[in-house]
């Protein structure tokens, strides 16, 4: 259990050897990377040993891929299409309602265009990315839910435990101390 930590610094380093980024790209691909794997790896444990019985190695990647990229698709289109023409008063309200439910839920509020971004992800999540596993895996809508929800459960766990093992990228005030 020693080792854990270690993973996170030893993963970026072998990927600054084999791929010559800068710091922070090293460190975004690498979240990026391992967030995409720890989907893959929860949506085949759950889908593979409790009900599918086609759920082979190459149907969940392929099956996984389109559904991340259809989750990715959402917050993109909100973002592209729909934030730029949504009236100020809207999004004053989604304000006021996010600092209603943060004092409701003691936390703290968020902004309008990520309320919406979420949003959005949740519905494309909840109508197009689970009725598409439940289809194509042909197990219960819960349990194409309940697969997407661990994935990006143990996504988030993944990214947060690289973040806060691996050292900070270098700050301009950083790269000129180094250069005096």
């Amino acid at each position: 259990m020693t080792a854990l930590p270690l993973l996170p610094a030893t993963a970026l380093n072998l990927f600054q050897e084999f791929v010559p980024l800068s710091l922070g790209a090293a460190h975004f691909w690498l979240e990026v990377v391992a967030g995409v794997l720890s989907i893959l790896i929860a949506l085949s444990f759950l889908l593979r040993f409790f009900g599918s019985e086609n759920a082979r190695p190459g149907l969940l990647v392929l099956g996984a891929a389109i559904g991340i990229a259809l989750l990715a698709a959402a917050p993109t289109v909100m973002e592209l299409y729909l934030l730029p023409f949504i009236p100020t008063p809207i999004l004053t309200g989604v304000d006021n309602l996010s600092q209603w439910v943060a004092q409701w839920a003691h936390h703290s509020p968020w902004p309008a265009r990520t309320a919406l971004l979420s949003f959005s992800l949740l519905l494309s999540m909840l109508f197009v990315v689970v009725p598409l596993t439940k289809w194509t895996f042909r197990v219960p809508a819960f349990l194409a839910l309940i697969a997407w929800l661990a994935g990006l459960t143990a996504a988030a766990s993944v990214v947060t435990l690289i973040r806060t093992q691996l050292p900070a990228p270098p700050t301009s005030e950083t790269k000129i101390k180094k250069l005096n």
